[in-house]
This record gives structure tokens, C-alpha cells and sequence, in this order.
């Protein structure tokens, strides 16, 4: 009867024990991390530990009661109450387990779109100023381009002024020498006088060659 009592009163307090543990655990469930912590592993661990000494004790009063035909009758019933509380209490140390999993997945699944969203938004950002910058450096081009094109037509602007320039001016100095031409034409006086120069350079022409070829005789006589 003694072995009955004291394993008895192991059960009784390793049950309030583990209903004071198991309103610790249930807390993790309000939880925002996303991973256990070490306070959590470490009290879910104690938990498991007693409710498998629980069960030890309880499969001893099993064993005392098959063992004694005169044990009282409250007593089996005493025993089936353990084994019920034991029984619950599994219960619900697994269903907290599930909750406090089903809230982390939650909280998981919850930062996962996030940071979809985040990143989807960083890309989006990312692809709008890469298109802006495309788009300034396609409207710089064109702006350099279109500076180019207005340079090339005024050089060729300048190009067909100047040759226009320099026809003109031929044509003026073409009519200034037929002018010119005509006038001397025109002048009788004129034309004698330039003939007469042409003689005199002639007739000069001739002295001097004939001075130059006496000299040479000269010179070849001497030898």
C-alpha cells in the first residue's frame, strides 16, 4: 500500500507540474519568431521527459493494482483518473505543438511574401531607372545627333555660299578683262605703241646677242 501511495504522490506533482509547463509552452504561440528559441526547445524537452515519467509511474500503479485483489476501489478509480489526465495532457502538449508550428509557418509564409513584394518592388524600381536612363541616354544621342545634322547643313550652307562667291567673282573678272580687251581694241594709239615696244625688244634682243657672239670670236682669237 505504501508503494501505492508514493508513486501516487510522484504522479500527483509531476501533473501540476507539467499543467504549470505546459501554460509556459502555450505562450510560444503569441510568439513573432520565426525559428524556436532556445527557452522554447528547452521547456519543450522538459515536457517530453515528464510526460514519459508520467507514464512510468502510471504503468506502476497498473502494475500494483494487477498485483493486489485487495486493493479499494477508489483507488482503481484514482489510477483511471491519472491515467486520463496523462492522456490529456499528451493531447494537449501536441495540439500546442501544432499550434505554435501552424503560427510559425504562418509568420514564415507571411515574411516569404514580403520579401517578394520588397524584392518585386526593388526590381521594378530598379528596371524604371534603368528605363529612364535609357531613355536620357537615347534622347542625349538624338539631341547629338540633331547638333551634328545642324553643323554638316552649315558647312554645306557656307560651302555652296562661298562657291557661289568665287563664280561670281570669276564672271565679274571674266567681264573686266573682255572689257577690257574691247577697250584696247577700241584705241588705234594703243596697239602701235605695244607694237612698237615688241620691235624695240626685238631689235634689243638682237644687239645683245650679236655682242655676245663678237665677244666670243674675240675671245676664241686670243687663244
Amino acid at each position: 500500500m505504501s508503494n501505492y501511495s508514493q508513486t501516487r504522490s510522484q504522479a500527483l506533482q509531476l501533473e501540476n507540474k507539467t499543467e504549470s509547463l505546459l501554460s509556459q509552452y502555450a505562450s510560444f504561440g503569441q510568439s513573432s519568431s520565426s525559428s524556436a528559441t532556445g527557452e522554447e526547445l528547452s521547456l519543450e524537452k522538459a515536457l517530453k521527459d515528464i510526460l514519459e515519467r508520467r507514464q512510468e509511474l502510471v504503468n506502476a500503479l497498473s502494475r500494483i493494482a494487477d498485483s493486489d485483489d485487495t486493493l479499494a476501489a477508489s483507488k482503481l478509480q484514482q489510477l483511471h483518473r491519472h491515467k486520463e489526465i496523462l492522456n490529456d495532457h499528451k493531447r494537449d502538449f501536441g495540439r500546442i505543438q501544432e499550434s505554435i508550428q501552424q503560427e510559425r509557418n504562418k509568420l514564415n509564409l507571411l515574411f516569404s511574401v514580403r520579401s517578394d513584394i520588397q524584392e518585386h518592388k526593388k526590381r521594378s524600381h530598379t528596371s524604371n531607372v534603368d528605363s529612364l536612363n535609357e531613355e536620357e541616354y537615347m534622347r542625349q544621342e538624338r539631341n547629338r545627333v540633331d547638333n551634328v545634322n545642324s553643323f554638316a547643313d552649315r558647312l554645306l550652307s557656307q560651302a555652296y555660299e562661298t562657291r557661289d562667291e568665287f563664280s561670281r567673282q570669276r564672271h565679274i573678272l571674266n567681264n573686266a578683262a573682255s572689257r577690257i580687251s574691247e577697250s584696247v581694241s577700241q584705241m588705234p594709239g594703243i596697239n602701235v605703241i605695244v607694237s612698237k615696244i615688241n620691235t624695240r625688244r626685238k631689235r634689243d634682243s638682237l644687239i645683245i646677242a650679236g655682242l655676245i657672239t663678237m665677244c666670243i670670236i674675240l675671245l676664241w682669237l686670243s687663244l
